[in-house]
């Protein structure tokens, strides 16, 4: 009796190990297939983080996956002008869009759809705000276009 309890748990923990290895496989495919592209076009600087910088003061940043997530993220950013684009690609294909803007004193995070426009529109402070800086979101997202064909 004791011997077939034994051999339950083994087989149990068997079972268990190898559809935890199969999930690590599937985590580490899918997200290494998603990414590879992304990491080409912004390669590992020195201090070893995937951040290039344009000569317009521009940032683009690409942050894989944390172990068994799915969602990392690219950024374009300028400090000086207090604007970053931030872009969630989703592992089954398309993306998610936000914006952070940083203007007077204030920072505002607004989630925009792929056409650059406020997902939310009941909040009219945010629709206003997107209308005012539509030009600069969209030229970021001009610029993260051409680093990555998005």
């Amino acid at each position: 009796m004791r011997k077939l309890i034994r051999n339950k748990f083994v087989i149990v923990l068997l079972v268990a190990l190898l559809l935890f290895g199969a999930w690590n496989l599937v985590w580490l495919i899918m997200t290494k297939n998603r990414y590879h592209g992304f990491l080409e076009a912004v390669p590992k600087n020195e201090r070893g983080t995937h951040v290039i910088s344009d000569d317009e003061g521009y940032s683009y940043n690409v942050k894989t996956p944390d172990y068994l997530h799915f969602t990392g993220n690219l950024g374009v950013s300028n400090f000086e002008k207090g604007e970053a684009l931030i872009i969630w690609p989703l592992i089954n294909g398309g993306y998610e869009f936000g914006f952070r803007l940083q203007k007077d004193g204030k920072a505002f995070e607004i989630y925009v759809d792929e056409h650059m426009n406020p997902i939310d529109t009941s909040d009219e402070n945010m629709v206003e705000l997107v209308k005012k800086y539509k030009a600069e979101i969209d030229a970021m997202y001009a610029r993260a276009e051409k680093v990555w064909d998005l």
